[in-house]
């Protein structure tokens, strides 16, 4: 049995020779290690100095793990820092022009629109819902004990069918189960960028191998379109809107007489689905992975439990009477934060540290190596929720821990991802026990998110 300090799996940082130079050789081996797994690209200087200036294919780039840094150019110096054009090749194609890939005016424009969807107001009101439907797959599950299932498939349609409760209301003729399939067919098409993205090809040379994926995200389209259709046809009727997002999105700047287009509209919602859907689910599965390999931590979580009185507790306060469960959450995201890469284009000249940054640098932030860094953590591979209390918690610098990004363009879902594990996992733990069933432990693997490589599959049983 392992105790709480164990060190959860990840790849072994590369070891750079001293004096190595650019080569064919290492071009190639660059592109196999970004086909294959990103997170294998990071080496050993990464997790041990805070800072990096380098060329690739002709390009300048600036890697920055320095927490004021970080701070600097996400935050005071925001301004100055555009999306990269690799970050567009690799979304706008799929999602459109939503937030998550939106600049400029239409960013300012939609990001004022849908922030009022995200007050602490409107996302405690979905509270209900997200528990209702973690205690119906509880329920679910609960039939299965003594079976092993896949926590990596279980949690990608629970997280999916939290977000369609609250996006779609269930009045939706939405047929989810082909639209989970699209998701799930999405994600696995979608995650990598292409070779020829990766050297700033121009935007009209074919993508081969994109067509696939294209005709996926046409089919997601064409039934949130179909959903949308029939909501603003309600709404002509003369029916209440129902209190769910989409509403919240039809209403999103009417007020100040610059409402979202349907096109806008659709390609939000597919933002939130795609995207929103898929990191919850993973921390969630890493969450389980890792409460299931660390016993102590396991029997503490369920005596917090055990001793909340969860059933007169809101469901939306249930992180502040469960603080230890919180930090089992925060950790998993430290060690598998859902977003590993966080870039920007520098639009003017700028200084990082000790380094000049002239006009169209991009400039990277990974919180996988953030999380992990040397200089910044106390045993930075070891699984352990007590960094995330008490005083050790407060001496955590501010911007080495960032799983949802930071500034102007922090994730608008933060709060509902948050409010959202911290009411279905204690909704599963509470009833059921998941341990560990596989002979090997998983592989992350970064595509759209960090992934285990393998199903995570637990053996399920009643408490």
């Amino acid at each position: 049995m392992l105790d709480a300090a164990f060190t959860p799996p990840a790849p072994k940082p590369r070891i750079i020779p001293p004096g190595a130079g650019p080569s064919l050789q290492g071009y190639l081996r660059y592109f196999r290690i970004m086909a294959h797994n990103p997170l294998e690209i990071w080496t050993d200087g990464h997790f041990n100095r805070l800072l990096h200036h380098d060329r690739l294919f002709g390009r300048s780039y600036a890697v920055v793990h320095d927490p004021e840094v970080v701070r600097h150019y996400l935050v005071a110096n925001a301004g100055n820092y555009g999306l990269t054009k690799l970050r567009k090749a690799l979304f706008e194609p799929l999602l459109g022009r939503g937030l998550l890939v939106a600049e400029g005016d239409l960013w300012r424009r939609t990001r004022k629109a849908l922030t009022p969807a995200f007050t602490h107001r409107h996302v405690r009101d979905f509270a209900p819902v997200m528990r209702r439907v973690a205690e119906a797959r509880a329920d679910a599950l609960a039939q299965r004990a003594g079976e092993t299932a896949p926590m990596t498939r279980e949690m990608m349609t629970l997280a999916l069918d939290v977000l369609i409760a609250c996006l779609f209301s269930d009045d939706s003729d939405l047929d989810t189960a082909l639209f989970s399939q699209r998701i799930d067919e999405l994600l696995k098409l979608a995650g990598m960028p292409h070779p020829l993205d990766l050297v700033d090809a121009p935007a009209w040379m074919p993508r081969f191998g994109r067509g696939k994926a294209y005709k996926v995200i046409g089919g997601l389209r064409a039934q949130v379109a179909a959903v949308l259709k029939e909501r603003r046809l309600s709404m002509k009727g003369g029916d209440d809107a129902p209190n769910d997002f989409l509403g919240l999105l039809l209403q999103a700047g009417v007020a100040e007489g610059a409402p979202l287009s349907d096109e806008e509209v659709i390609d939000n919602l597919i933002t939130f689905l795609s995207a929103g859907h898929e990191t919850t689910a993973r921390t969630l599965t890493w969450t389980l992975y890792l409460i299931s390999k660390a016993p102590s931590v396991y029997d503490r979580i369920l005596d917090e439990l055990d001793n909340a009185d969860l059933a007169s507790t809101a469901p939306e306060t249930w992180s502040d009477a469960l603080p230890y469960l919180t930090a089992v959450l925060k950790e998993s995201m430290r060690l598998y934060p859902s977003a590993s890469i966080l870039s920007r284009l520098s639009l003017g000249p700028d200084t990082l540290g000790d380094i000049a940054i002239a006009p169209d640098t991009e400039v990277i932030t990974s919180p996988w190596v953030l999380h992990r860094h040397r200089r910044l953590w106390r045993d930075p591979d070891i699984f352990d929720p007590d960094r995330f209390l008490g005083e050790a918690a407060k001496a955590i610098p501010r911007y080495a821990y960032i799983p949802f990004g930071t500034g102007p363009r922090v994730c608008i879902g933060a709060s509902f991802s948050m409010q959202e594990t911290m009411i279905v996992l204690p909704v599963l733990l509470k009833k059921l026990r998941f341990d560990f069933a596989d002979a090997e432990d998983p592989t992350p693997i970064m595509r759209i998110t960090i992934q285990p490589s393998t199903d995570v599959n637990m053996r399920i049983s009643l408490r």
